[in-house]
């Protein structure tokens, strides 16, 4: 997908298609060497697991961390702070929205029930808590940041 980007199935504002494509190609041009393709999951390191999910964009995936017995999930572009209230809520930028919702709505169910820890890009700072499950949407519990 990152080779030749096609936004042609998004909703997004003008002028970002043109600048993701430029990102996309520079990203390229500095890192296709070190871009390792996989179907569904994938075993990156001891412990660090790639599942691939979709929805977002083509290829998008969510990563997890696991050590003595705590695991965090990377969910990159999965989660958005309004989608624990509206899981099924899905925005301009997604190419496939109801696999967006699918893929959401299963991670936030599944860290609801193991109670591991969540981060995810587009989450407030600092973008780490855990998931809790009330009725039909999903509440976002922060960490405390502790430094």
């Amino acid at each position: 997908f990152w080779k030749s980007p096609d936004f042609s199935r998004t909703n997004m504002p003008q002028g970002f298609p043109d600048a993701l494509r430029a990102t996309a190609k520079h990203f390229w041009a500095e890192y296709s060497g070190y871009v390792h393709t996989f179907e569904d999951e994938q075993q990156i390191a001891p412990g660090v697991t790639a599942h691939r999910t979709g929805g977002h964009t083509p290829g998008h995936c969510v990563v997890r961390v696991a050590s003595a017995g705590q695991a965090l999930t990377f969910a990159g572009d999965a989660v958005f702070a309004v989608g624990f209230d509206q899981p099924n809520w899905h925005n301009g930028f997604e190419h496939d929205p109801e696999e967006s919702a699918r893929v959401r709505i299963a991670l936030l169910k599944e860290l609801a029930g193991t109670g591991e820890m969540l981060v995810a890009t587009h989450l407030p700072f600092p973008s780490v808590g855990r998931v809790s499950l009330e009725g039909e949407t999903f509440r976002w519990v922060p960490v405390f940041w502790d430094f």
